[in-house]
């Protein structure tokens, strides 16, 4: 009994310690975009290139990480963080996440004064 307790945690750390080594050296994502749109079909001169739609889709998902650096500085209630991290996800250009960043952002100016 006290052999085999010893040895389950030695068990225990040596695969802990695999799954951070694997973790650690997980690539990236690649981003997915259609490269044929249903509007392609009929109209393909309104039609974005596959690279550009990768560009912004990229930035948008960029967008969204640095807001939600933004959001998790703010001081404002856990409840309506929680609200806006939701909004940002269904629809990161919202004008509730950009009016409550403004509101808690304090410039220098004003600090100055």
């Amino acid at each position: 009994m006290k052999i085999r307790r010893p040895l389950v945690y030695c068990i225990f750390l040596l695969f802990g310690g695999m799954f951070l080594v694997v973790a650690q050296t997980a690539k990236k994502k690649d981003i997915k975009v259609q490269k044929r749109t249903l509007m392609g079909q009929f109209e393909p001169d309104m039609v974005k290139p596959v690279e550009e739609r990768i560009a912004l889709k990229e930035r948008r998902i960029t967008h969204q990480r640095i807001t939600k650096r933004i959001l998790d500085t703010l001081d404002i209630s856990d409840r309506k963080r929680r609200k806006l991290m939701r909004e940002l996800r269904k629809s990161p250009f919202s004008g509730r996440i950009a009016k409550t960043i403004l509101a808690g952002t304090e410039f220098e100016e004003d600090l100055k004064d």
